[in-house]
């Protein structure tokens, strides 16, 4: 396990630790959900090491990321970012109209380009040869020939489970873009989506898109979101903001 801290306060006894996949693809983790959590620990200063493993079994729901924070060790994104705003009483200036346009946004990143974003990973015959090498290149050799099959059997269960799975390539891209269609118009010349400063809405949202677009792989999301410069230029933003 790889150790990184990065400290952003000086109140060190409430420094928390994100569990959370080690970066991948160039990115500052493959995993949408893991760089969720840093990036909005990054936005609201909070004080944070990360401890990189791939294994989530020992984690509370058998997920990462997960974080210890003041005794306590939680799973899912969503509920790690509920307990920091609380812990650390951060500030909320946005309207309620403003939560209910960044909830949905995020709602429609995380339940329907993530999971185009698996498929294109992980099912997808034209790119899983690179996430094959990605992940399992430095894998011994028996572990080789078994792991990566058991884990892409294990995506192909999601994906259909969740129902899009159960579409053709063509249907699951096909809708996949017409949400980043959305997503580029309602940004329009905006810097971010529901206010003038990046929220923790905006901490859901891009790295989804970042991921689509810097994830090393050149499927029809990525040409998707290229396309839009306003993304492309949001996606961007949102790294300087954060710094991670």
């Amino acid at each position: 396990m790889l150790f990184i801290s990065k400290h952003h306060n000086k109140d060190r006894q409430r420094m928390i630790t994100l569990y959370q996949f080690p970066p991948a693809f160039g990115l500052a983790n493959a995993s949408p959900f893991c760089m969720k959590v840093e990036a909005y620990c990054a936005l609201a200063k909070i004080d944070y090491q990360n401890k990189y493993t791939t294994s989530s079994s020992k984690m509370p729901l058998g997920k990462l990321p997960s974080a210890h924070i003041n005794g306590q060790l939680i799973a899912d994104s969503s509920l790690i970012i509920n307990e920091l705003e609380k812990q650390f009483k951060i500030e909320d200036t946005l309207t309620p109209n403003g939560h209910a346009h960044g909830y949905l946004l995020q709602i429609l990143c995380e339940e329907q380009l993530y999971w185009a974003l698996v498929y294109s990973r992980w099912l997808d015959d034209d790119f899983w040869p690179i996430t094959e090498q990605t992940f399992f290149a430095k894998m011994p050799l028996l572990l080789r020939l078994i792991v990566p099959k058991l884990l892409r059997k294990r995506a192909w269960k999601n994906l259909h489970g969740q129902g899009m799975g159960r579409h053709t390539k063509q249907t699951i891209y096909g809708n996949a873009i017409i949400a980043i269609e959305h997503l580029s118009e309602l940004l329009g010349e905006q810097d971010y989506f529901v206010s003038n400063n990046m929220t923790k809405y905006d901490c859901a949202i891009y790295p989804v898109l970042s991921n689509i677009l810097n994830g090393n792989l050149a499927s029809p999301l990525q040409a998707g979101v290229a396309k839009h410069d306003n993304l492309v230029s949001y996606i961007a933003r949102c790294n300087q903001t954060c710094g991670i």
